[in-house]
């Protein structure tokens, strides 16, 4: 887990045990948390609450680099074409190698027109998604 997901899962911690004892009236408990009003202590735990939830869920824009990261397999092209279109790439269909991915006006990856790809191809073309920079092979001449 990242640093944002272990915070976020503090938080959340934190503001269930802040509401918890801020309602020691309707527990009947006897021992609590005598410092903090009822109505102060609800109001903080529910915006711990709240933020951790926000950071435990958050996800970055960057959706290739955290497949990556996570070591997944993306083997259906619909998929990788997804990722490709949720990132802000342009998508351009309809040439005999596949879907062209752009970025900008310049042509970052082709996505094949097969239903599944190898792990390789898979890895190279959500690398190029990652990073914005074209996966093609350059010739010497």
């Amino acid at each position: 887990m990242n640093k944002k997901r272990i915070l976020g899962f503090s938080l959340i911690l934190i503001g269930a045990v802040l509401i918890i004892t801020s309602q020691t009236q309707i527990l009947g408990a006897v021992i609590g948390l005598n410092q903090i009003s009822s109505s102060v202590g609800l109001i903080v735990g529910l915006v711990f609450v709240g933020v951790g939830t926000l950071l435990f869920f958050a996800q970055k824009g960057n959706y290739a680099q955290k497949i990556l990261d996570d070591r997944k397999y993306v083997d259906k092209t619909n998929e990788l074409k997804s990722v490709a279109r949720d990132m802000g790439y342009k998508l351009d269909p309809g040439y005999n190698e596949g879907t062209r991915v752009y970025k900008d006006n310049q042509v970052i990856t082709v996505i094949p027109n097969h239903r599944t790809v190898s792990r390789g191809v898979s890895q190279s073309i959500l690398e190029a998604l990652a990073t914005g920079l074209p996966n093609f092979r350059r010739r010497n001449r």
